[in-house]
């Protein structure tokens, strides 16, 4: 896979858990996929999401949706790939005629789900809503008029309305009051810099308890004291010590047994991620977006042979404080007291700490050329985020969803980095 980013950006439905991935790729310098590149892009994505990586490693559960062109759509090897979980997005560009349907119309009955991707109404593509199963509007695109416009027409032909391209808070609350079924875009998958606000009181009380955690001198009793005070902490502590991921011959019967046995490193940052789901404040997603970071950062530094990999952790863990509290970035650091150099990644991305977060980042958003670390190439970096993506597949989706996050379910895989061809 030299050369070739897989990444995946959620698709979320109304109450903010994941419904289905949206596959997007990249290679080398190319910014565009036109003719002939488009159809190889779209065959590449095709055949390394079936059968390179495996549509079970990208996501087990949902669905995960490719850009397809049209001579990719009409050509016999669709047939032969998974059409389990495998869904099928119709570029804008697609010219559409009686072929096209016939063959729309068969891929769907043998299990592939169909969207239509930037799709604005016409006469001619009018026909391809009867053969999909999502239609995808851009909100950046069409005006209000046009929008609600669109939603009109739509509304009633038994189709999903995905809204994309959603990046503030405002736009997500424009598309859910005009009754959009899903939702895709920065403001889920990219953390946003949000204006200084208040910290609510009921966050006060988890940001004491990161402090707390973060604290260099805290020992492992202490650690543990702070664990059992809480059971549903307890229990979540319980069942990662004695998940088959660490394989240990004998069951962990206690909190103290299980920060002997992880290390006071593992479970002060699966109990960071525990009081970040409480806090809210943004889509579940994220959090497993930011345990994603978390793991490639460590793997990163890990690779290149630096003496403090859990920093790294630790940084990538709360790259995105800011978004749960909704504050800026500064102000959420004033309450938890991490290193300088830890600080200075965060706020500035100074420093190796800083250059591991922008690599992740950079593959984030797919600007390839600055997901650079160290003298590790390119095909290593995406290893490596693979590897963080398997990491949270394995561990995350059975320990993860008992934390409770506001009364919403906290989604357990690695969902929201988006390497990507465009942006979306």
């Amino acid at each position: 896979m030299e050369g070739i980013f897989i990444g995946r950006q959620p698709i979320l439905d109304r109450t903010g858990n994941l419904y289905a991935y949206e596959l997007l790729h990249r290679r080398g310098g190319e910014e565009h996929a036109s003719g002939d590149d488009g159809d190889r892009m779209s065959s590449d994505m095709l055949l390394n999401a079936a059968f390179q990586v495996g549509i079970r490693k990208l996501n087990a559960t949902c669905p995960v949706f490719i850009n397809v062109t049209r001579n990719v759509l009409l050509n016999g090897g669709l047939d032969s790939l998974p059409s389990e979980r495998m869904g099928l997005e119709v570029l804008e560009t697609v010219s559409v005629d009686e072929e096209l349907v016939k063959r729309l119309r068969l891929l769907r009955s043998r299990g592939f789900k169909i969207a239509l991707d930037d799709f604005v109404y016409s006469p001619e593509r009018a026909p391809l809503i009867d053969h999909a199963d999502i239609v995808k509007l851009d909100v950046l695109a069409l005006d209000d008029a046009s929008l609600q416009q669109h939603v009109a027409l739509l509304r009633g032909r038994h189709v999903k309305l995905l809204a994309e391209k959603v990046e503030t808070p405002a736009m997500h609350k424009r598309v859910l009051a005009l009754g959009f079924d899903l939702f895709q875009g920065y403001f889920f998958a990219r953390p946003e810099v949000f204006k200084s606000q208040a910290i609510r009181p009921n966050n006060l009380v988890l940001i004491r308890l990161l402090a707390r955690i973060h604290d260099p001198d805290i020992t492992p009793e202490e650690l543990s004291e702070i664990i059992r005070g809480d059971v549903s902490m307890s229990v979540t502590v319980l069942r990662w010590a004695n998940s088959p991921f660490y394989g240990l011959r004998h069951a962990v019967e206690s909190v103290e047994r299980a920060v002997v046995v992880l290390g006071l490193y593992t479970i002060r940052n699966w109990v960071s991620l525990l009081a970040l789901a409480r806090m809210g404040g943004a889509a579940t997603e994220l959090h497993t977006t930011i345990l994603v970071r978390a793991r490639t950062c460590e793997l990163l530094a890990a690779a290149t042979r630096m003496s403090n990999a859990s920093s790294y952790f630790t940084v990538g863990l709360l790259s995105a404080l800011d978004i749960i509290l909704q504050v800026n970035m500064s102000q959420a650091l004033d309450y938890i007291p991490l290193g300088p150099d830890q600080k200075a990644a965060l706020l500035n991305r100074s420093g190796r700490l800083g250059e591991a977060l922008s690599c992740v980042l950079a593959l984030e958003s797919g600007d390839e050329s600055a997901a650079k670390f160290a003298a590790l190439d390119i095909a290593e970096i995406s290893g490596y985020y693979f590897s963080a993506v398997d990491w949270v597949n394995q561990l995350g989706s059975k320990s993860t969803r008992t934390a409770p996050s506001s009364g919403k379910r906290t989604v357990a895989r690695k969902r929201g980095l988006r390497p990507a061809l465009r942006r979306s």
